[in-house]
């Protein structure tokens, strides 16, 4: 882990006066003998080391992490304490600016594992593996023109903070490279754009900066892993926002004067009418990043300072999750799996649009005979691409709608058909029609919760008998985020939070959030989990039912049958750790 040529033989480091500049200064007392004082390593534990460094020509600190004796950051406390140094936290790297960080380049903070996390007037603020290693300090320093604050760090904890930062601070470089550059080719542009013509407002929108800038734009959004991306138009300039883990990020906020060219832009992409502002219009278009196909719908819609562009990003190539990583309880996930493989009926998923109804269905269908079955899905659009499975892109423009396509299908000898959404009586009633009739038809529909569900189909207009004769399964469910696991930490919540959400179930936990940190860019969360209330239509719920009652009345029977709720789900993730008490809160609220 050190230079050779800066430590003796028995561990010590070897004076370097040339370092006094930056305050390192040793102990007295040398490094083997700080790790023995420490408890770290016995005598016979460094003497074995420093016979392995004889024969291997690895430092001492590398010797004795490889011969299992000590991990790395006791090595790095141990070294901290010895030069007088701080210990090097990677949470630094969410917090540095791109100024600071390009003043090293990438190439030299590669090779010599150095990080610059902060800079104060002459002074840069480093994380260094070797803090010993003169020449990577020469180099930086003369790279720089700054005398260095050194903090020593793991070697993976500063090249994972490299790799990032400096994928994340050149992408703010483009970014501002681009609309240097949009702001040159439209200095003849006068304030905006509003009345240019067709012909210009094209011509504006191909020019070399604004292509850059709205492909920039996609590729970081691809790159975070957003879902959408919002470029709002406001009085003074426009706003691009990235929907990450369902909650919306400023992401740039480009001047006032790229509005419309940017909006052309989107719109030549989707093949919609850039002359036309007056009303919404949708199109969509196919975006690559890193060898994969993302599918790209846009919808615009005029506002009162110009038109704004929402885009939904699905990645063809995404593979379906693996049912086992959705958040299943296990007797859940044993009762939706059952349901699953019934030989005909339906099973139900609802929730608000991006709740993961499509992922849990898809889920479930990776696990099914796709060699023995014939499976076909009809979707708007196709989601994720599985194999031996006839997916069916819905075009509502060209005639094919759901109730077209599940009327054509119906002549595919189908075994498992899964729609997309049941939005129409005709829709359902073709739907409820093949469920009866020897198939299983899997689909959603937008409900707030598993009763509900049940009822939505009564309510547009199909018989309740029929409803209760074909659906033997409902799930509700919603997504919350998960707690980073690299920032993870116990911490107390809110007294009223606890309060709202039931303390009485909640007594004697260990609750836990993020702290945030490189992984999750400061949020203290990533990723979702889903929580689910499935509801099997038992004969006494059927008959509740038939008979008309409520979904108010479906629901507390199935409670008193033992139905586990959204709430009930969502306190268990709180239990196990896995989500925050702040997060589930709005679930809880609306499932009471």
């Amino acid at each position: 882990m050190k230079n050779e040529e800066n430590w003796d033989e028995t561990g010590h480091p070897q004076e370097q006066s040339s370092l006094a500049p930056d305050k390192l200064t040793f102990g007295t007392k040398r490094f083997g003998e700080l790790l023995i004082e420490d408890g770290a390593i016995t005598d016979a534990d460094l003497t074995a080391a420093l016979e392995r460094q004889r024969s291997t020509g690895e430092r001492i600190g590398e010797a004795l992490v490889n011969s299992g004796v000590i991990d790395e950051p006791k090595i790095v406390r141990a070294l901290a304490r010895q030069l007088d140094l701080d210990v090097f936290d990677p949470a630094t790297a969410y917090d540095a600016v791109p100024e600071d960080i390009l003043l090293i380049p990438e190439r030299m903070a590669k090779r010599h594992h150095v990080f610059a996390f902060a800079r104060d007037g002459s002074t840069l603020c480093v994380g260094m593996v070797d803090p010993l290693d003169l020449l990577a300090i020469d180099d930086v320093r003369v790279a720089t023109k700054c005398e260095l604050r050194i903090e020593v760090g793991c070697r993976q904890d500063i090249d994972e903070a490299i790799s990032k930062a400096y994928q994340n601070a050149q992408a703010g470089q483009h970014f501002e490279d681009a609309i240097e550059g949009a702001e040159l080719e439209f200095k003849t542009a006068g304030a905006g754009l509003e009345e240019l013509n067709e012909q210009e407002l094209r011509s504006k929108a191909g020019d070399a900066p604004i292509v850059r800038l709205v492909d920039l734009i996609m590729t970081q959004a691809i790159s975070d892993g957003a879902s959408d991306v919002h470029i709002e138009p406001l009085e003074d300039k426009v706003v691009v926002r990235f929907r990450i883990d369902g909650v919306l990020y400023d992401t740039l906020t480009p001047p006032k004067q790229f509005r419309d060219a940017i909006i052309v832009r989107v719109k030549i992409l989707s093949d919609m009418d850039v002359a036309e502002r007056r009303i919404p219009l949708d199109g969509r278009f196919t975006a690559r990043f890193e060898g994969a196909e993302v599918d790209v719908r846009v919808s615009s819609l005029p506002t009162i300072y110009g038109e704004k562009i929402a885009l939904r990003l699905l990645r063809k190539s995404a593979a379906a999750t693996s049912i086992e990583m959705l958040g299943f309880e296990p007797d859940t996930l044993k009762r939706f799996r059952a349901g699953l493989r019934k030989p005909w009926g339906m099973v139900l998923v609802s929730g608000p649009t991006g709740s993961g109804k499509s992922t849990s269905l898809y889920a479930g269908l990776s696990e099914l005979d796709r060699v023995g079955k014939n499976i076909t899905t009809l979707e708007d659009p196709v989601e994720y691409h599985l194999g031996r499975m006839n997916q069916v892109n819905i075009n509502t423009k060209a005639g094919m709608t759901f109730g077209a396509g599940l009327r054509a299908l119906m002549r595919q000898d189908p075994d498992i058909i899964m729609i997309g959404e049941v939005r129409d009586m005709e829709t359902a009633e073709l739907a409820i029609r093949a469920a009866l009739t020897g198939h299983l038809v899997l689909t959603t529909v937008h409900a707030n919760d598993s009763a509900a569900t049940l009822t939505r189909l009564i309510d547009i207009g199909i018989e309740p008998y029929l409803v209760t004769s074909a659906v033997h399964l409902v799930m509700a469910q919603r997504l919350v985020r998960r707690v980073c696991s690299e920032c993870k930490e116990p911490y107390e919540p809110d007294p009223a939070a606890l309060r709202a959400l039931g303390e009485d179930k909640l007594k004697g936990v260990t609750f836990y959030h993020g702290v945030g940190c490189k992984q999750c860019k400061g949020r203290g969360y990533k990723g979702r989990v889903g929580l689910y209330e499935l509801l099997e239509v038992t004969p006494e719920l059927a008959e509740l039912a038939i008979a008309n009652a409520s979904a108010e009345q479906i629901r507390s029977r199935a409670f008193e049958l033992g139905l586990v709720t959204l709430k009930d789900s969502a306190i268990q993730k709180v239990i196990d750790g896995v989500t925050t008490v702040e997060e589930v809160l709005a679930i809880a609220a609306e499932s009471g």
